[in-house]
């Protein structure tokens, strides 16, 4: 495995879902969206969120982290995991777009939008500048 062996730390690429265990600035760290409340793709969407926010992701040599077995929750219980999963997938999909339209992101390719880009909102255009949406005839910023 590359990171056993790495003298020097690197970029590691994301690609859709993962779950790695991260370490970072919490001040600066969107936090985890709250409607995940049953099993499943927190830790996934969190991460996806890093990516659209461009958060680079990096193996640091020297370094590991240990996860420790523990007792499963209640709420990973594969009857209720079974029971849940339609709506844990539904939300998915609205939150890849959600946070991916907010972040200039397409969310099916994973590339960002070129300034320019334009959407339809209420019947008013907004438009992406490169950095955020805003609304075309008064230029402030919008809510995709």
């Amino acid at each position: 495995d590359k990171w056993y062996e790495t003298h020097s730390s690197y970029d590691a690429t994301y690609k859709w879902p993962c779950e790695p265990y991260i370490v970072g600035n919490t001040a600066n760290m969107p936090p985890y969206d709250e409607r995940f409340v049953h099993y499943g793709n927190d830790k996934a969407q969190h991460l996806l969120n890093l990516f659209y926010k461009q958060y680079t992701f990096v193996v640091l040599e020297d370094h590991f982290l240990l996860h420790l077995p523990h007792k499963l929750a209640e709420w990973a219980d594969q009857r209720l995991r079974n029971e849940h999963i339609g709506e844990v997938l539904t939300l998915t999909e609205q939150f890849k777009f959600e946070s991916g339209t907010e972040a200039g992101v397409n969310w099916h390719t994973g590339v960002r939008f070129s300034p320019g880009t334009y959407r339809v909102k209420d019947g008013k255009m907004i438009v992406w500048n490169g950095k955020e949406w805003v609304d075309k005839s008064s230029g402030v910023p919008s809510d995709p």
